[in-house]
């Protein structure tokens, strides 16, 4: 339990000081095109797809103008039935998502890239700001556990762009 608690405020410290960098990267942007954020876990079907689901349904709301994308450093071909399923029944439809590489051209245009356990440093090289969700539950052994993890950080990025982008 205090190492959840004690990752949970190093993930929070670390989007806190992040935030001004957002913020300088939306003026950066024009207005109509979003900012992009890239979650990588290792199929790119799991993980990061739930955290990009619902950090585009959040952002949306919010009226932010931010879009995730997620990427794998070894994709599977499918999204597995159960993370399909467990995304279907929350009203998002992944019929026809296709996992896809995480390559160096997905970081020219992030803002962000938000990696679980993988290691793309070598990847990320500094070009964008890079945070790591490492060791949260896992999706495909318990999915709602899984996803409260990733929706409970999801939620806390989501909650630091919205400051960064107040005026």
């Amino acid at each position: 339990m205090r190492l959840i608690s004690m990752r949970n405020l190093l993930c929070s410290l670390a989007l806190l000081f992040g935030a001004q960098a957002l913020a300088q990267g939306i003026a950066a942007n024009s207005p109509r095109e979003p900012v992009q954020v890239v979650f990588v876990c290792e199929h790119g079907s799991v993980k990061s797809l739930v955290a990009m689901e619902y950090f585009n349904r959040s952002a949306q709301k919010r009226g932010l103008a931010y879009r995730a994308i997620a990427r794998g450093t070894a994709p599977e071909p499918t999204v597995p039935s159960s993370v399909r399923e467990g995304l279907r029944t929350a009203g998002f439809d992944v019929s026809h998502f296709v996992p896809r590489l995480f390559e160096a051209s997905d970081v020219a245009d992030a803002l962000l890239v938000v990696s679980f356990d993988q290691d793309i440093a070598k990847i990320v090289g500094g070009k964008a700001r890079h945070v790591a969700w490492d060791n949260l539950p896992g999706v495909l052994t318990d999915y709602a556990r899984g996803r409260d993890e990733i929706v409970g950080h999801v939620d806390e990025l989501i909650n630091e762009l919205t400051r960064s982008a107040a005026p």
